[in-house]
């Protein structure tokens, strides 16, 4: 397999996730995907799959500040990305929306953190 096989092959397993944030919080998550070992697009895409298992969390949270003064573009799994969709369809917002508000109240506001629930990782409120 050539390289540009491997290339084509893996955009075609994957999707883009592109959205403004603040560089502080791109940051944040570039510093937690490294201690896990893990790239910035790995990291985002663990949180992501974390977060679908109870997603209607995030309809109670604001967006984040429009401070938006980077862009993060991040490759994420196709099935991550449709597992991520069908549940912005069901909540009503956008996946950037979604993304965001997650990233945001995650690393900045500290509301949201992920708990171990029944053998699986999942979103829970800081006050769970």
């Amino acid at each position: 397999m050539t390289d540009s096989n491997l290339t084509s092959e893996t955009q075609v397993m994957s999707r883009v996730v592109s959205l403004r944030l603040p560089t502080a919080l791109i940051a944040d998550l570039e510093r937690s995907a490294a201690r896990a070992n893990l790239s910035k697009p790995g990291g985002l895409g663990l949180l992501l799959r974390c977060s679908l298992r109870n997603c209607e969390l995030l309809t109670q949270l604001k967006d984040c500040p429009d401070l938006w003064d980077a862009k993060l573009d991040a490759r994420i799994p196709v099935s991550t990305f449709q597992q991520l969709r069908s549940a912005c369809l069901r909540l009503g917002i956008p996946v950037s929306v979604y993304t965001r508000k997650l990233l945001y109240h995650f690393y900045v506001t500290r509301e949201l953190k992920i708990v171990e629930r029944n053998g699986h990782y999942t979103l829970a409120d800081r006050h769970d």
